[in-house]
């Protein structure tokens, strides 16, 4: 089976489970999912897009209007004999009332007379497949090269803005969507765990962070930039928060209960002097088609799934750590390391690991 069918044979054992007909997805996170990459958006910030989907156990309907069909087919690939194209006119109410009655259907949202199924559909999602894999392994290697040019050109005196918008322009060139990108520098980097950019200028010591998407999967990883020397308590801070971050991808292998990887984490903070940091920002959690699929707390009840993706985020006042990683069979693939960005060596649990350190200019 190719990637779309393993896909519905997933949603049809939901289905068989829930004892319905269908699932509709209108969220973009789940189209891009379930199509391998299709892009639905047409207000970029909205959570729906150009067509819903109706999955039923013998074909996948295709809702959409008089606007979008055409392009949908030709470039967006919902012309394969699985789907089947339904259109209304742009001014006319779409289809999917009629459906509702038709069909006993779940969704992805809140329909009326439809079962909300949006986190029994998430963790569909949660298990990359192959093609998945390799997508996101090329999106994590160019945005982690994005990122390093952007961070080795900031100078003293460049705003907070310039750096966001140099960042957005390399993304976007590259077909990589930044749903997020914060810039944090100075005084602010100290203040504020969400730095949003300002117009202010950076002097000395700067933070850059995105979350950047492309075929519906997204990365996630922070950078840090430091001009002239760095003094020994900020890179006592950064080895403490890259042992934090060891911890966490450490700990994070199949069957393990998150929770347990969440409490080991809060231990090791209190290990490296910073026992109370942990409360004044969240530690991150699975990742893929969303920025974070969930929020890792001591109190969650997810397992980790085989080749399920992960994006830590520590932190310690003025440094973080974060990456984006898969929990493959063997071992951990941090896909967005990138080979010029300077290293910080920390041990855990006997194991030598490797996280991102501060570029020093200047």
């Amino acid at each position: 089976m190719d990637e779309i069918e393993i896909k519905q044979e997933r949603i049809i054992k939901l289905l068989d489970k829930k004892g319905l007909d269908g699932i509709i997805l209108a969220k973009n996170s789940n189209i891009s999912w379930l199509t391998a990459g299709m892009e639905n958006r047409i207000v970029f910030v909205s959570e729906e897009g150009a067509v819903k989907l109706i999955v039923l156990k013998d074909k996948i309907l295709v809702l959409t209007n008089n606007i979008e069909a055409e392009r949908v087919i030709k470039e967006e690939g919902l012309g394969k004999k699985d789907f089947q194209l339904m259109v209304n006119q742009w001014y006319e109410r779409d289809l999917l009332d009629g459906l509702i009655r038709k069909y006993r259907l779940g969704g992805d949202c809140y329909f009326p007379e439809v079962n909300n199924l949006q986190e029994e559909i998430k963790q569909l999602r949660f298990s990359l497949l192959p093609g998945e894999i390799e997508r996101y392994r090329s999106l994590g290697r160019e945005t982690a090269k994005i990122m390093t040019e952007v961070c080795k050109a900031i100078k003293p005196g460049d705003t907070e803005n310039e750096v966001k918008g140099r960042l957005a322009q390399k993304l976007w060139s590259k077909n990589i969507n930044p749903h997020l990108i914060l810039v944090g520098s100075d005084e602010r980097l100290f203040d504020y765990r969400h730095p949003i950019a300002k117009d202010k200028e950076i002097k000395k010591y700067v933070m850059v962070v995105t979350c950047a998407e492309r075929y519906g999967l997204i990365v996630n990883l922070s950078r840090l930039v430091h001009f002239g020397e760095i003094a020994e308590e900020l890179m006592d801070k950064l080895r403490a928060v890259a042992k934090v971050d060891a911890s966490f991808i450490t700990n994070t292998r199949p069957g393990k209960k998150v929770a347990d990887i969440f409490q080991e984490g809060i231990r090791t903070y209190g290990e490296v002097g910073y026992p109370g940091e942990w409360k004044l920002h969240h530690q991150g959690g699975a990742t893929g088609y969303e920025a974070r699929d969930y929020i890792a707390t001591s109190k969650i009840n997810e397992v980790v799934q085989p080749n399920q993706a992960f994006a830590w985020n520590p932190s310690i006042k003025g440094v973080k750590s974060e990456d984006t990683i898969i929990v493959n069979k063997t071992e951990n693939e941090i896909i967005t390391d990138d080979p010029e960005w300077p290293k910080v060596e920390v041990e855990y649990n006997g194991e030598k690991i490797s996280r991102p350190g501060i570029l020093v200019e200047g």
